[in-house]
């Protein structure tokens, strides 16, 4: 994946969670890690949507847990 793809996921997921974009790595857990809760993680979806213009369905949320999983996801919904 891009580098420039990542820094962007890693800043949305920064400024929804508020952590250190420092803190924003591929293993890290988004609940257990960065203490993300399911309001963080809806906010974080609809920021992407924006972000990327594309569409992410609620129930996308089921196999996202990790940073990794965010840039799997957004590679998949760009090409």
């Amino acid at each position: 994946m891009n580098k420039d793809v990542e820094d962007r996921i890693n800043n949305v997921v920064s400024s929804i969670i508020n952590c250190s974009s420092v803190d924003v790595l591929p293993e890290k857990h988004l609940y257990y890690d960065l203490l993300a809760d399911s309001l963080m993680m809806m906010d974080l979806m609809l920021v992407l949507e924006q972000e990327f213009t594309i569409n992410i369905k609620d129930d996308v949320l089921d196999d996202v847990n990790y940073v990794k999983d965010l840039y799997r996801l957004i590679h998949e919904r760009c090409h």
